[in-house]
């Protein structure tokens, strides 16, 4: 009589042990970020489901623009991703699903040139958008530009972001803008891109900005984005992100703070929104702004798609 009752016992013991480890496995899934499961109200669609194009800067790689928008993957923002490489001769081979005008799609840029200088940058970039306008029917964009292609955006949207026969720029997101120039490190004359006038001749602690926030001296690359400043569209809302190593230079090590901050003189009192913010110490370093950077991702994320601020909050950490 013994043994039937210890093997009904044990019986009863593993089926508890196993009913357990379900409800923890289940408690915890339910607990555990979803980060593809979020429904969004069609209001909040309407104001997140807006695609975004990532502009690399110079020198830049398929890699460069990778890190960053793996992150706003992981928050669940979408998980939809498609990359344009773009020819020296202007022609687009695109690797991934078809763009979807409604969506809150990522379109990363590879150009095959990648020391063609943030000039060509912005006219490729304006040939692409044209593209996709007339082929995909994309009518609202948002650009996020690192570097060469966060003044490349800039210049872009000074230029063509209202322009008939191109979608209409939403949001423009900057990273390490070289707005006024950057720091030079050798003669002038291998600083100098072909065709556009560009010279990086800036150093740390030789310019500054003055009381209404335009610099002291003004570089060409300053003088042609002042040029097509008025021609900002009144809607734009702008996120400006800069570095500030901390180290007594005043800049991330290739762009100085007032380079990087001089095109708040441009922007104010002419577009919808304006933010601005400063990473501080080892993380601020130039590339470091786009690679694995939470508090760079956790703004733009807040910044772009507002629905997903508290999730960005909550798993980048």
């Amino acid at each position: 009589m013994q043994q039937p009752r210890k093997r009904r016992w044990l019986w009863w013991g593993a089926l508890f042990i196993i009913a357990a480890g379900i409800t923890i496995v289940c408690l915890s899934t339910a607990l555990s970020p979803q980060p593809h499961q979020q429904k969004l109200s069609k209001v909040e669609r309407q104001a997140n489901d807006v695609p975004t194009v990532f502009v690399p800067g110079w020198h830049s790689t398929s890699y460069s623009t990778q890190l960053i928008t793996d992150d706003i993957v992981s928050l669940g923002v979408t998980n939809v991703i498609t990359t344009v490489r773009v020819t020296p001769q202007g022609k687009f081979i695109f690797v991934g699903p078809k763009i979807d005008a409604n969506s809150r799609q990522l379109i990363r840029i590879v150009f095959e040139n990648n020391r063609a200088g943030e000039v060509q940058y912005a006219k490729w970039l304006h040939q692409l958008l044209a593209y996709l306008y007339t082929q995909d029917r994309l009518r609202k964009v948002n650009l996020v530009g690192h570097s060469m292609g966060a003044y490349a955006s800039t210049l872009y949207t000074f230029q063509h972001g209202a322009g008939a026969g191109l979608p209409a720029v939403n949001k423009l997101v900057t990273l390490a803008g070289p707005f006024n120039g950057i720091i030079g490190r050798q003669p002038v004359s291998e600083f100098f891109h072909p065709n556009d006038g560009t010279t990086w001749t800036d150093q740390p602690h030789q310019n500054h900005l003055e009381a209404d926030g335009r610099p002291a001296i003004v570089h060409p690359e300053y003088a042609r984005l002042e040029q097509y400043a008025p021609q900002v569209p009144k809607t734009l809302r702008m996120l400006n992100i800069y570095g500030d190593l901390g180290d007594g230079s005043q800049s991330d090590g290739v762009v100085t703070v007032p380079s990087a901050t001089s095109i708040g003189y441009l922007v104010k009192n002419r577009i919808a929104v304006f933010h601005q913010v400063r990473v501080i110490g080892p993380n601020a370093q130039h590339s470091a702004l786009h690679e694995h950077n939470w508090q760079v991702t956790q703004n733009v994320v807040k910044f772009l798609w507002p629905a997903f601020g508290d999730r960005a909050t909550q798993i980048g950490r």
